[in-house]
């Protein structure tokens, strides 16, 4: 099983920007181990601002020579985390002139899909993806949402009173996470 961002130049084409995995054609460009939370961009202040959630699609290509079954999808995310995620599954099932398949793409990355049914990935949620035939191809759909009270409060609390000093006047900076990762368990028979 292997990860792929997606990109709408066409079937396999580049995708140099993972920010830009909004639908459309699997990529050539495989989603890297330990690297799938670059798939987001940095929390900005227009970001927290706007409160608005980001879409990003990617495609869970069966590359075994045999099918895998009961394929699902559990996300386990950082104690504290300011974001939350939601999946859905965008089924491969529009087909251009040269019969490559693709699934529903988007704009913007604040554009929500309109077929994606989203679930919430609580620790405990999973997304059932169903069966693959070998070489064949799902696309995934991922939403975050940023706490924007949370992400505010990071933001605003940037010192404390520092309590080695007994006048009460010198402050310490606060230092908060730079990083959120997720998890993504793909789990199959």
């Amino acid at each position: 099983m292997q990860l792929y961002y997606t990109t709408t130049t066409g079937y396999n084409g580049e995708q140099p920007n993972p920010e830009r995995s909004l639908g459309g054609f699997k990529s050539s460009t495989p989603v890297a181990n330990d690297d799938f939370s670059n798939i987001f961009d940095e929390i900005s202040l227009m970001t927290m601002k706007s409160g608005r959630d980001e879409y990003r699609a990617i495609v869970l290509k069966n590359e075994f020579d045999t099918p895998c079954t009961n394929i699902t999808v559990k996300i386990s995310r950082q104690e504290g985390a300011i974001c939350s995620y939601k999946m859905a599954v965008g089924a491969m099932n529009v087909v251009n002139k040269y019969n490559q398949k693709s699934m529903e793409n988007v704009m913007a990355p604040t554009n929500k899909p309109f077929r994606a049914q989203f679930i919430d990935m609580t620790e405990d949620a999973v997304l059932e993806v169903g069966d693959l035939e070998a070489g064949a191809e799902i696309g995934l759909w991922l939403c975050r949402h940023v706490d924007t009270e949370i992400a505010k409060q990071q933001y605003d609390d940037v010192c404390e009173p520092d309590p080695a000093d007994p006048t009460g006047r010198r402050y310490k900076p606060v230092t908060h996470p730079q990083q959120e990762s997720i998890d993504m368990i793909v789990d199959w028979v």
